[in-house]
Parts: C-alpha cells; sequence; structure tokens
C-alpha cells in the first residue's frame, strides 16, 4: 500500500469512533469492528497490527466473509455516495407513513386524509431538498425562502387535515435547523415542538393522547437530524481524507523538485557550460584544448547520468522524511497535538520493516482515545537512527538504518 493510500486509510479510525461515540456504545463498537477489520488491507494484517474485531456469535468462515465485505463496503466511495440518499429516503418514509395512517385516525374522514395527502405532496419535496443538501455538509441555495414555504404549507394544512397532522411538524423542526442558524433553528424548534400537543387538542385530540404526539415529534426529528448529521460526517471525512491525500502528494512534489534542483541543476549547467567552451577552442582551432574539454564533458556527463539513475532508484524507494511528516500531520488532523523533532543527517529512505513498525504505532494512537499529545524525535547514533514516539506516559523506540 502506498503512503498516501494507507494513511488514507488510517484516517478514518479516529474521526468514525469519534462519531460513534456521540451515537452511543453499542454504534461505537460497531462503526470501530467495520473500520479496523479492513485496516490494512485484509485480516492478516489486521492482526498483525493487534487490530481485531469482537468475535462474532458464528462460524469463523462466515465471521470472515460478513466482516471483511462489510469492512470492505465501509471503506469504499460507495458508502458516502449512497449516504446522503439513506437519509433522503428515511425523511421521506415518515411522511408517507403518516399520510397512509391519516385516513385511520379517530376523529379523522375522507376529507382529512385528502387534505393530508395535498399538502404532504407540496412540502415533501421542499423538505428533501433541505435535507439533501445538509447530508452533504452544504447549506441550501435561497433555504430561507424554501422554509418560508414549507413552513406555511404545513402550518396552513392544520385546520383542514386533522388532529394528527401536527406529527407532520416533525419535518418542520428537522428543516429549521437545518436551515436556520442559531440561535433562531433552536427557538423555532423549541417553539414548534411544544405548540404540537396544544395545537393537536385544540383539533380534538384528548389530553391523554398529547403527550405521546409531542414525544413522537421529539423522537422523530431526532432520528432524521442523526441520519442527516452522519451523512454529512461521512462527507466531511471524505473530503478530509482527499485534502490529506493530496497534500502529502504535494509535499513529496516539492521535496523531489527542490532535489533536483540543489541537485542535479548544477551538474547539467556545469555540462552546458563545459560545452560551451567546447564549442569555442573548436571555432578558434585549438584542437587540443577542445579535445581535452569534450574528454571532461563526457566524464561529467556520465558521472552526472549515474547520479540521476541513483536519485530515481532512491524515489522509488519511501522518504523517511515524507513520512514521518505525514505521521505527524495525521495525528494532529485527528486531534493529536504532534510535534516533530527531526535533526541533520537522518537518511533519506525508510526500510520497509521500520516504516510498517511506524505505521502500526500511528494506527495504535489514532485508536487510543487518551492521547492527546505526542512528540516524534529522531536520534543519529552510531550510523543509526532511533524513532523514539512518545504520547503521553508511553514511549516506543524503532530503529532506522542509516
Amino acid at each position: 500500500m502506498s503512503l498516501n493510500g494507507h494513511y488514507t486509510a488510517t484516517f478514518g479510525p479516529r474521526v468514525q469512533r469519534r462519531a460513534g461515540a456521540d451515537l452511543g456504545p453499542s454504534h461505537a463498537r460497531a462503526s470501530e469492528t467495520l473500520i479496523h477489520a479492513g485496516l490494512g488491507g485484509g485480516a492478516a494484517v489486521a492482526a498483525r497490527s493487534g487490530i481485531l474485531p469482537r468475535p462474532l456469535l458464528w462460524s469463523s468462515r462466515m465471521r470472515g466473509r460478513a466482516a471483511g465485505g462489510l469492512a470492505e463496503l465501509w471503506r469504499s466511495d460507495r458508502v458516502v455516495r449512497l449516504a446522503p440518499a439513506g437519509a433522503v429516503a428515511c425523511s421521506a418514509l415518515l411522511p408517507l407513513v403518516q399520510v397512509g395512517l391519516a385516513f385511520s385516525y379517530v376523529g379523522n374522514g375522507v376529507g382529512t386524509g385528502l387534505w393530508s395527502i395535498a399538502a404532504t405532496v407540496v412540502y415533501l419535496p421542499l423538505h428533501l431538498r433541505h435535507v439533501w443538501y445538509a447530508a452533504h455538509a452544504r447549506r441550501p441555495s435561497a433555504g430561507g425562502w424554501s422554509l418560508a414555504a414549507m413552513a406555511a404549507v404545513v402550518l396552513g394544512a392544520t385546520p383542514l387535515a386533522g388532529n394528527m397532522w401536527p406529527r407532520a411538524y416533525t419535518a418542520l423542526v428537522v428543516s429549521f435547523l437545518l436551515v436556520l442558524p442559531a440561535p433562531w433553528s433552536y427557538l423555532g424548534y423549541v417553539a414548534v415542538v411544544f405548540a404540537a400537543a396544544p395545537v393537536a387538542h385544540a383539533l380534538g385530540l384528548s389530553w391523554a393522547a398529547a403527550p405521546w404526539l409531542t414525544f413522537s415529534v421529539l423522537a422523530g426529528s431526532a432520528a432524521l437530524l442523526l441520519l442527516v448529521w452522519l451523512a454529512a460526517a461521512l462527507t466531511r471525512l471524505q473530503a478530509a481524507r482527499e485534502a490529506l491525500a493530496q497534500r502529502a502528494v504535494m509535499q513529496e512534489r516539492r521535496r523531489i523538485d527542490d532535489d533536483l534542483r540543489h541537485g542535479l541543476g548544477s551538474a547539467l549547467e556545469s555540462i552546458a557550460a563545459r560545452g560551451d567552451r567546447a564549442a569555442r577552442k573548436v571555432a578558434k582551432g585549438e584542437k587540443a584544448a577542445a579535445a581535452q574539454e569534450l574528454t571532461g564533458l563526457a566524464e561529467e556527463s556520465r558521472r552526472t547520468l549515474a547520479e540521476a539513475r541513483q536519485r530515481v532508484r532512491g524515489y522509488r524507494r519511501p522518504s523517511l522524511r515524507a513520512e514521518l511528516e505525514t505521521a505527524a500531520s495525521l495525528l494532529t488532523a485527528a486531534g493529536i497535538r504532534t510535534r516533530l523533532d527531526l535533526p541533520r543527517g537522518i537518511p533519506e529512505t525508510i526500510a520497509p520493516q521500520p516504516r510498517s513498525a511506524l505505521r502500526a504505532t500511528v494506527t495504535r494512537l489514532l485508536r487510543a482515545e487518551a492521547a492527546r499529545a505526542c512528540t516524534i524525535t529522531a536520534t543519529v547514533l552510531d550510523g543509526q537512527v532511533l524513532l523514539e514516539v512518545r504520547a503521553d506516559d508511553a514511549t516506543e523506540t524503532i530503529e532506522v538504518r542509516a
């Protein structure tokens, strides 16, 4: 796996685990299991890194297939693409169910049911538009106007659509929170939620059922907001992964450009100057001096070619400095204050074994909830480089041969 690919895959667990922690311990464990089961490209890498999902209650063969399939789906971009559509589908389901039950409520008839259908057909597209934009972590354009039109339809249909129509206030308060800025969104949410029960009672609903209706609006709005928030979090996470990968690529490109300019650039300028001198000597008829210049030019060209080949071979091996800088950027983006202390004289490249050890250490730090600060120090000693990764009270040393 490439440097960018590994850290792009690694960046997810800490952020998704934080999102899962807000949803509850069971969701956090499920989220962590899905992500970590596929980290590094399969169960073998997960086992070597000490990242294993909790044992399931069926056979190992079925467990491996299920965990691998779910982990691959979670890591794929399809989840990010499908999450907004799932939030929109769930947001449309509740009003449609409300319309289907409008004919069966006590005190309601065909007329109230038809009014409920008509009002839902008008306001639901506006509500789903708000949800679609919010699930993509954006505010809808002209959202204030569409929210005003939606509120006019929902509130205007209240006297006509029956005593259970205030359940439709669920979509209205969700749109309040998605479109309006704070504190107006919170004020609108509280006002509409607590007005639902008195309005329903004024339309003929008994006071015994009023608390249930208020709870229905609260629970329905919380569930829809949770789905929208999760879809928006996945969208932001994908954007953060792409930005981190692009930044790592740009850093590597700048490093290679500086290396070529300071290394091969001067050699090529010397070759060009020597060629000009040889041309002038040939033009003057100084054959011996011209031959000497051309011989030196050929030797210098061979040395430059050998140096260029050596640099190309070095580029194919991962850069130690780039690996450490990417690890520090990743930890910082995950909320861990990271300081990188690199002296002069560290090797340009890093072997696969210490690179794997460094990545495993970074992965463990991303999984640790208690990690708040980290210091990565490189020490050159007797031709070797010792990487010391200190996070809070824990310290790990990685040996890198120079």
